[in-house]
């Protein structure tokens, strides 16, 4: 008995794939589906058909019920883990043709993440991937109950103009990180700029961190440094909600030391603050893991 005929004009091997790994579920659970594959102009049908020697342990309802199940389900995966992405590719050539290739890759990259559907993913984007999943499953299966043919690119264009119109704002979002990135880039390449012209006033920080946030700068001879550039740039914390994190950057830049060196466990070796700093100094930051300036509450003054 024909069952469902599904037609594509792309990615025909891993469709032909995923169907087998459903059919063969179905089949270790005694329903025999058989895939036949077909040519129709572009289009590559795979017709999936309920053989006789399907067991009788189900009801001829339950058998079509359960197997276009497992067809939906491989039309699912297909359409998140193929089909996904190229509609993503042709909303960013579409809309922003006028970033270069390598920024269209970019923003590609930001658009997967935001979709989770990279392999670095946060739990949080995961579950939306899940929940997506989840989405079009369900539309499949409620188109499945009153057709027994489905192609997959018309299926999306027609059928699921919300799901497109959600990879579009996806899109959207991921241009804006894609901007608010390379604005963060140029600002670190004018910071490189106003190190590399300064001569260094000291040769060695060292820094702390303190309970409050703040942080306490040290010379190599054991002296917290300190001088009126320093002291106002602490003021604008206060005048203007500049947290301590911009204040340590903009004292180091200001300092141009040939060495930094950040000592406590408090500060984490993801943090931003020191992400910022290497990017800005290269090869001068160095993580201390543990030494006596490090079990220091407070820093020693020296004359």
């Amino acid at each position: 008995m024909d069952l469902i005929s599904i037609g594509i004009n792309d990615n025909t091997e891993t469709i032909q794939e995923r169907l087998q790994a459903e059919l063969s579920i179905l089949s270790k659970q005694g329903i025999d589906v058989r895939l036949n594959e077909r040519n129709q102009g572009n289009l590559r049908f795979f017709d999936c058909s309920i053989s006789s020697a399907s067991t009788g342990k189900f009801s001829f309802n339950d058998i079509i019920y359960i197997s276009k199940h497992y067809i939906a389900n491989a039309i699912s995966d297909i359409i998140i883990e193929e089909m996904e992405k190229n509609i993503l590719k042709k909303c960013i050539d579409l809309n922003y043709y006028y970033f270069n290739d390598e920024e269209r890759v970019r923003i590609l990259d930001f658009a997967c993440k935001t979709l989770g559907s990279r392999g670095s993913d946060s739990d949080e984007n995961g579950v939306y991937k899940l929940s997506r999943k989840a989405r079009i499953l369900q539309r499949v299966l409620d188109y499945l109950d009153f057709n027994t043919n489905i192609i997959i690119d018309g299926f999306i264009r027609f059928r699921m103009k919300e799901y497109v119109t959600e990879l579009e704002e996806a899109v959207d979002k991921a241009v804006e990180e894609y901007l608010m990135e390379r604005e963060y880039n140029e600002f670190i390449k004018l910071l490189r700029y106003f190190v590399e012209i300064q001569e260094p006033k000291v040769s060695t920080v060292n820094i702390l961190k303190n309970k409050d946030g703040s942080y306490t700068l040290i010379d190599e001879e054991g002296r917290t440094i300190s001088n009126e550039l320093l002291d106002d740039l602490a003021g604008e914390v206060l005048e203007n909600n500049i947290n301590y994190d911009d204040l340590l950057v903009s004292s180091l830049i200001t300092i141009a030391p040939t060495k930094i060196v950040f000592h406590s466990n408090q500060i984490s070796e993801n943090s931003e603050v020191l992400d910022t700093v290497r990017k800005v100094f290269y090869q001068k930051v160095i993580m201390c893991h543990g030494c006596e300036m490090c079990r220091l509450k407070k820093p020693i003054e020296k004359e």
